[in-house]
């Protein structure tokens, strides 16, 4: 993974089974946090570009688990964002225990309109990315 974001998350009761591991669908809101933390890190938000018409939405995610995660874990989400294409981004998360990669995500978001149809992402939104997070 080239250049990417990195923040940190907990792992608490509520997140784990009986047994104290983490359910298989917390991983999928862990690296939604991470997403969404590495915009606002750029200076932007879901919220701003909510206001300017676009929406990302999540068109098709493959999670890969490795190895469990445990209560209380602290976990590192690495958010790598590829080039941005038309309509489309495709996100590259890591999520580490340690150094250890224990899960990776390969995420594609969808740039629609509030009716729900494809639209071209924000120029400036797709430079920022683009200049924050270099080539692939």
């Amino acid at each position: 993974m080239s250049k990417y974001h990195s923040v940190s998350f907990r792992v608490y009761m509520e997140d784990t089974d009986a047994g104290g591991i983490m359910y298989h669908s917390n991983y999928l809101k862990f690296g939604e946090r991470g997403r969404t933390d590495s915009l606002r890190a750029l200076g932007g938000s879901l919220s701003t570009l909510q206001e300017k018409g676009m929406l990302l939405v999540v068109r098709s995610c493959l999670l890969n688990c490795l190895a469990p995660a445990h209560l209380n874990d602290v976990l590192e989400v690495r958010t790598h964002y590829k080039k941005p294409g038309r309509a489309k981004l495709e996100v590259s998360q890591a999520i580490l225990r340690e150094d250890q990669i224990i899960a990776t995500l390969e995420v594609v978001l969808a740039c629609i309109n509030p009716i729900g149809k494809p639209i071209r992402l924000d120029v400036t939104f797709a430079n920022n990315l683009w200049t924050h997070f270099g080539g692939i």
